[in-house]
């Protein structure tokens, strides 16, 4: 970036704002990561409902019913995961007066943490999808 003049209240605003989100960057991935664990328990608590009706049991039978269910309880536990992978606290090995290597262990964690949560949700969408076929299985008999 080539800087031109003084810098501007404008510029020294944006330029803080960035700053700022940088510092809650990882804060927040881990925000997201949580809510996905979070969505994941409650939705496999109705898959495993729909797959434990006891009024019908005949439906169980099906295999659209059973290759639903395990799909999504598989993809689902993938879910889970990379959300736990996103939150666990991996150590951190930068020597604490070299800025330019705390840096680069900065980038990787949030280059990883991003990728898990990446990974997450899209896992967390495709048994979303998946929960929806199943309960669309049952109901309609296919």
């Amino acid at each position: 970036m080539h800087v031109v003049g003084p810098e501007t209240a404008s510029d020294r605003a944006r330029r803080e704002w960035f700053e700022e989100q940088e510092k809650k960057n990882t804060d927040r991935l881990e925000d997201g990561a949580k809510t996905i664990t979070t969505l994941v328990t409650g939705l496999y608590g109705v898959l495993f409902g729909v797959l434990a009706l006891s009024t019908h049991p005949e439906f169980l039978k099906r295999p659209s019913v059973q290759w639903l269910g395990t799909a999504g309880v598989v993809v689902f536990f993938l879910a889970l995961l990379a959300a736990l992978t996103t939150t666990y606290p991996w150590p951190n090995l930068a020597q604490r007066d070299n800025v330019t290597e705390m840096e680069a262990a900065y980038t990787a964690l949030v280059k990883r943490k991003v990728w898990s949560l990446s990974v997450a949700l899209v896992a967390f969408v495709v048994g979303t999808l998946l929960l929806g076929c199943l309960i669309s299985a049952v109901l309609w008999g296919w």
